[in-house]
């Protein structure tokens, strides 16, 4: 169901053959300065541990038959040399040369919540940042969503507050472009610049956005965002950074709902007033294949209503009653 290729993120589902395209989530965690081996590889077998522990049971509920897996490793030698494993487990797929590394787990019992769950774990930039990405779909079982979201929420939490992390997001039922983020794509920052830069300026503002534990006290710290009015939840991390969510529902994280979070996190934004993107990205562009997924059947269409069309540095001066402009969605699921 997700389109998922070595060097690139996961895309979104599918429309079914009948009805709707069904629910889909994605999950991300971006960390840095993790260039020791022994640590990245304590840290993958830990992470991939509490996701099977708290979301597993979503696609395999207790008493079913164990959902079908597949295990993905692509490792890279300092020569720059390649080469895909299949391997039996994922501990096994955790070399000292390994860059990327996924698991799928589908074809799960006609009981569970979810129809299917993805993990993946990429190193990008010269190998000094790692992203760390969850993809979960319900082809099939409507109303699923809303029960795995709080699971997620909380397991970006646990994440958060065992890593520092330099950004994370959750998004429901809208494509990405990782490890770019949608307000990368709308400012044309390449994912490298942009994660190289995380922690001087946020890299994006979603339903649920992890920020930084640099940036936190630029935003007034986490009583003020408490009381800017545009969070349903701020939650402060072990670290010093924020998990901040910004409605109870991630369907009602649109319009007004993008630019209150907009106008609370502009302190810590890049600057620069983000723009819309080619219909066709140029041949060669790294947007082609970024997200190959995302791009199918829409080709170089990006949903831009969730990134608000104005330089930060300007809100301060924005008149009484003027509206911050969103960039161009697509046509409605």
């Amino acid at each position: 169901m997700y389109d998922q290729l070595l060097g690139g993120g996961l895309g979104q589902p599918g429309p079914g053959e009948d009805g709707p395209e069904p629910d889909f989530v994605t999950w991300l965690l971006y960390l840095d300065r993790v260039e020791d081996p022994g640590w990245l590889g304590s840290l993958a077998r830990w992470w991939h541990d509490e996701v099977c522990r708290v979301l597993l049971p979503f696609v395999h509920p207790a008493g079913a038959a164990a959902p079908a897996t597949s295990l993905t490793a692509f490792e890279q030698n300092p020569g720059g040399r390649g080469r895909r494993r299949r391997p039996e487990r994922w501990v096994d797929g955790i070399t000292p040369d390994f860059a990327q590394l996924s698991a799928r787990w589908f074809d799960v019992a006609p009981t569970s919540i979810a129809s299917e769950l993805d993990i993946f774990l990429a190193r990008f930039a010269g190998g000094r940042h790692v992203r760390l990405q969850i993809s979960i779909g319900f082809e099939g079982r409507p109303g699923g969503l809303p029960l795995v979201l709080p699971a997620l929420v909380e397991l970006a939490g646990l994440v958060g507050d065992a890593t520092d992390p330099a950004y994370g997001e959750i998004v429901a039922n809208a494509g990405l472009l990782s490890p770019a983020t949608m307000l990368d794509a709308a400012l044309g920052r390449t994912a490298e610049s942009s994660a190289e830069q995380s922690r001087t300026h946020l890299r994006g503002y979603e339903w649920v956005t992890v920020c930084p534990r640099e940036l936190v006290p630029g935003l007034g710290g986490a009583e003020r965002l408490r009381t800017s009015g545009a969070f349903a939840e701020v939650r402060p991390l072990r670290h010093g950074g924020a998990l901040l969510r910004a409605t109870d529902d991630p369907a009602d994280y649109r319009a007004d709902r993008v630019r209150a979070a907009f106008r609370a996190l502009a302190p810590v934004l890049p600057p620069g007033r983000p723009g819309a993107l080619p219909t066709v990205p140029p041949a060669g562009s790294a947007m082609l294949s970024a997200v190959p997924g995302v791009l199918a059947g829409d080709p170089g269409g990006h949903d831009l209503s969730r990134v608000v069309f104005a330089d930060p540095r300007t809100v301060h001066r924005q008149l009484p009653g003027q509206r911050l402009d969103l960039g161009p969605g697509l046509a409605t699921r």
